[in-house]
């Protein structure tokens, strides 16, 4: 199944087309300020870059985030217009999900991690492998890169687009087997993830389909540092 994926969780374009798990394009522009005037054209292309159309896309595959509130919208939206327009079935991905399918191969498990933008907070998610498709243990983690020495209980894959500098932040804890493999959003594994969602008909209703902003953990985390240090003082 030839599925078209996108992410743009991460102040770029991630612009992905895969044939089942067989990868046929996968582009990174960068965007921060104008991914919406960017984006269709990136997704020309990608398509250009692979030999295709868009009448030969079968799905479209949509990173949820969490990440940039404002670029996940563009993405989902983008998605969803595609969806409509083409009559096409679609399926979101979580980014962190996306994040582990990068480091598949390196070892399980995998903690995927992507800042949250406000100083060392970090979304994060581990993930098991079953089948060779992630699966995640646990609910989502938002707080600091510190705070997940707690859930690392002993040798791990660290996916981030930082990995190696948060691998030495946990190291420090002395958690050790900490294995540090960079990946950012990309197109290639929301697509592969996606056509993996597809060909089992797990399909989203284009409609109700929303971006994962985490953003009531993302407050919750905050406010619980917060009060910790106001009892410090």
């Amino acid at each position: 199944m030839i599925v078209l994926g996108i992410d743009t969780s991460a102040y770029a374009n991630a612009v992905g087309i895969s044939d089942g798990d067989k990868v046929l394009a996968d582009s990174l522009y960068e965007a921060r300020t104008d991914s919406l005037e960017q984006i269709v054209a990136n997704i020309d292309a990608t398509l250009k870059s692979a030999g295709l159309k868009l009448a030969d896309i079968e799905g479209i595959g949509v990173g949820l985030g969490p990440g940039s509130w404002t670029g996940i919208r563009v993405g989902v939206t983008v998605g969803k217009m595609l969806a409509f327009g083409t009559g096409k079935p679609v399926a979101g991905v979580p980014t962190l999900e996306s994040l582990a399918w990068a480091a598949k191969g390196e070892g399980s498990p995998v903690w995927a991690v992507i800042s949250a933008g406000t100083g060392d907070t970090v979304y994060a998610a581990g993930y098991d492998f079953t089948d060779g498709r992630p699966v995640r243990r646990g609910d989502y983690y938002v707080d600091s890169v510190q705070g997940l020495t707690g859930l690392l209980k002993g040798p791990a894959v660290l996916a981030a687009s930082r990995a190696e500098g948060y691998a030495k932040i946990i190291a420090g804890s002395r958690v050790r087997g900490i294995k540090a493999v960079e990946a950012r959003p990309g197109g290639a594994a929301i697509a592969c993830l996606a056509a993996a969602r597809l060909e089992r008909g797990e399909s989203d209703d284009a409609l109700a389909l929303t971006p994962l902003y985490l953003k009531e953990s993302t407050a919750r985390a905050y406010v619980n540092r917060y009060a910790a240090r106001t009892k410090e003082k």
